[in-house]
């Protein structure tokens, strides 16, 4: 009986965590391309633009351009709140509409995605609120 009890008592607490695990919100990440890694250094740049927040991370693997990930989006970057990553190319095949469908499978609450012509390529960004 006490075996039965404490197994009973083991999955009531694990059942406990797991629902108050999806109740509490968790921080997401901001991604933000902010310019050419060719014309500055990267990381110092994804500094520049870190008032208030923190920086996790800079990438120059999405076509060369300066991408920073940040716990929360950067203060002074319009529209409040708003943050965006790159999605790949826009192609013949591949054009807005598509676009568009790659940043809502990713980003399905808030993501827009539009090609937009960038250092003679035309890229998609996907714009999406945390």
């Amino acid at each position: 009986m006490t075996n039965q009890m404490s197994t009973s008592f083991s999955f009531f607490v694990i059942l406990v965590l797991v629902v108050a695990g999806q109740l509490i919100q968790v921080e997401g990440e901001c991604t933000k391309i902010v310019g050419s890694c060719a014309r500055q250094d990267c990381s110092e740049h994804c500094n520049s633009f870190a008032r208030g927040v923190r920086v996790l991370g800079s990438s120059c693997s999405f076509y060369n351009l300066c991408t920073c990930t940040y716990d929360q989006p950067p203060p002074g970057l319009t529209p409040p709140g708003n943050c965006g990553i790159g999605m790949g190319i826009c192609t013949g095949d591949c054009q807005d509409d598509c676009c568009n469908k790659r940043c809502v499978s990713r980003y399905s609450k808030t993501g827009v995605g539009k090609c937009v012509d960038a250092l003679d390529m035309s890229l998609c960004l996907c714009s999406y609120d945390r």
